[in-house]
């Protein structure tokens, strides 16, 4: 990652319903997954301290 999160971060996290695309710092533009939070590209499944569900 190009900006260090200082948090436990996950690259394939096994709960999906916390994963990165269910977090509200988590956008997709069809490509590619970008967390405003870290500043920096994410898989869609990974996971991080920061994350705060959508819902």
């Amino acid at each position: 990652m190009s900006h260090e999160i200082e948090s436990d971060y996950k690259e394939d996290w096994h709960d999906e319903r916390t994963q990165c695309q269910n977090c509200t710092s988590f956008q997709y533009d069809g490509e590619t997954g970008f967390c405003s939070e870290a500043q920096a590209p994410v898989p869609y499944n990974a996971h991080c301290d920061f994350f705060q569900s959508i819902d």
